[in-house]
C-alpha cells in the first residue's frame, strides 16, 4: 500500500446513524478474519505496546512455546521505524488512541481506531 493511501493520513468521518453493538461487534470480526488475526495479544513491558498476533503465525508460535506474552521484538515499535518520517506522528496519535481505549462498550470511534491500528501495522508500509 503506498503512503498516499495511508490510514495514517485519513480524517475520522462521524457516523451519520447510530451502530448496534452487534454491528461494531461485526466491524472488528470481519477486519480480523481478513486480517487474520487471532486472539492472542502481545504485551511488551520495555515498551508498553500491544497488539492481536496473526493466528497460526510465527510470533503466535513462539509464543505458545515459551508460555509468555512478551517475547521481544514488538511488532508496533518495527512498524513505526518503517512508517515514513512525516507520518511518524500520526502513527504515534494512532497508538495511543487505541491504547487508551479499553472499554468493552464499543463505540463507532473505537472501532474506527481499531481498524485503523491493525491496518496500519498489519498492511502498509510492507
Amino acid at each position: 500500500m503506498s503512503t498516499d493511501n495511508s490510514v495514517l493520513e485519513q480524517d475520522y468521518n462521524e457516523p451519520i446513524r447510530p451502530y448496534s453493538q452487534k454491528e461494531l461487534e461485526y466491524m472488528k470480526e470481519q477486519l480480523f478474519r481478513s486480517l487474520r488475526i487471532g486472539n492472542i495479544c502481545a504485551e511488551h513491558k520495555e515498551c508498553e505496546h500491544f497488539y492481536k498476533v496473526k493466528d497460526n503465525g510465527r510470533k503466535e508460535k513462539e509464543m505458545k512455546e515459551k508460555d509468555n506474552l512478551d517475547v521481544g521484538n514488538c511488532s508496533v515499535c518495527w512498524k513505526i521505524s518503517r512508517t515514513p518520517r512525516h507520518l511518524k506522528e500520526n502513527a504515534k496519535r494512532l497508538i495511543y488512541s487505541f491504547s487508551t481505549n479499553k472499554s468493552d462498550y464499543l463505540s463507532f470511534i473505537s472501532v474506527s481506531t481499531e481498524i485503523s491500528y491493525y491496518k496500519w501495522l498489519y498492511l502498509e508500509f510492507m
